[in-house]
């Protein structure tokens, strides 16, 4: 078997993922009127229809399928790392949309405040982007760790360390409550699981088609997700279990999820392709397209008007986003390659090699 070098369903789940946190933030659209209303039917059936879209466990799948992305190119290979080509790649391509982000919400809230205690790279919807950030940085120590120790040992010390920093720390309510060293090490196992993923699907030894995940297909994994999102929300409000603590139970599902959905051998739809190639700039600019609209006194949550016009804001400027700054610093980002360039002699080699593999076929013929 020979090992894809693109996951089309990665690229549709993170356009759901990205969709389902813009949710989160904004609200889903007031088809039963607001919350707090005299009809105390409707009033129930708001805040039911309110508790079906929850930003942080969809989070929680995206570092799962960030570490799956990062580490697929070189999971099994045994190959060296071109370390300064990695980070100037992954910077490229992540660093230079925050920039421009940061930069228009310093435009639109000149006090805000970039570096520092405070810094809104920590206190907003950047918090997580920032411990991938991290992770990238630790990335060649961590290639060497999981070579050197193997993944199992890896994600199962990072998960020990995970589990003492919730400990230390619980009953801490937001990831900005951690910091974010703690955060940051919370996460890593999570983000480790999909390096694991990434190993079992590069390995020809275990195709994931192959390999248990419980007999359940993969609509039932679905179905399952929002059902586990839906109950990590109820715990968060209700039940003391706060996200700080449920991140590792998430991020187990969310990989035992991808794990089904990689196994899937249906091309998800194209719109669902394109939508998540755009995820990333939908992710940033969300939060900032909503407090324009609230402050500039247009309620989403007042009219379904108000939420369509709102969500028509949010996707069209992030796709105007994505055109004139996440794309071309994509594409900049893909001419660095992360393969060492070949030795002259090497090459010339291949080349005569191709020539008699070509002749030999027009001789077959």
């Amino acid at each position: 078997m020979s090992a894809p070098e693109r996951f089309l369903i990665l690229d549709a789940l993170r356009g759901v993922l990205a969709f389902v946190v813009v949710l989160g933030h904004l609200g889903m659209p007031p088809v039963f009127g607001a919350i707090e209303q005299s009809d105390q039917f409707l009033s129930g059936m708001a805040r039911l229809w309110r508790t079906l879209a929850f930003a942080p466990p969809a989070v929680i799948a995206f570092f799962v399928i960030s570490g799956f992305c990062i580490h697929y190119p070189f999971a099994c290979t045994g190959e060296k790392l071109p370390v300064l080509r990695f980070y100037l790649r992954r910077y490229l391509r992540i660093g230079v949309p925050i920039i421009a982000v940061v930069a228009i919400l310093h435009l639109m809230q000149p006090h805000v405040v970039v570096l520092g205690k405070n810094s809104v790279l920590w206190r907003s919807t950047l918090w997580s982007v920032l411990c991938e950030e991290i992770y990238y940085a630790l990335y060649p120590l961590l290639l060497l760790a999981l070579r050197y120790v193997g993944i199992r040992s890896l994600v199962a010390g990072s998960g020990l360390s995970a589990i003492a920093v919730i400990a230390l720390t619980f009953p801490a309510v937001d990831w900005s409550d951690l910091g974010v060293v703690g955060a940051s090490i919370v996460l890593l196992p999570v983000w480790l699981l999909g390096a694991m993923l990434a190993e079992r699907a590069k390995s020809a030894r275990t195709p994931l088609a192959m390999s248990s995940n419980f007999g359940v297909g993969v609509g039932w994994w679905r179905a399952g997700a929002w059902g586990v999102m839906w109950l990590a929300l109820l715990m968060h409000f209700h039940g003391g279990l706060h996200q700080t603590a449920s991140g590792l139970i998430l991020g187990v599902f969310a990989f035992l999820w991808l794990k089904a959905e990689l196994a899937n051998a249906a091309t998800p739809r194209p719109f669902l392709i394109w939508f998540g190639a755009w995820s990333y700039s939908l992710y940033l600019m969300h939060p900032l397209v909503i407090s324009f609209v609230v402050h500039n006194g247009l309620d989403a949550n007042a009219s379904v008007v108000a939420w369509t016009l709102t969500m028509a804001l949010i996707l069209g400027i992030s796709y105007l986003v994505f055109v004139l700054i996440e794309a071309p610093s994509h594409a900049l980002a893909r001419k660095i390659s992360l393969r060492a360039p070949e030795a002259p002699g090497l090459t010339a080699q291949k080349s005569v090699l191709m020539g008699v593999h070509v002749e030999s076929e027009r001789f077959r013929r």
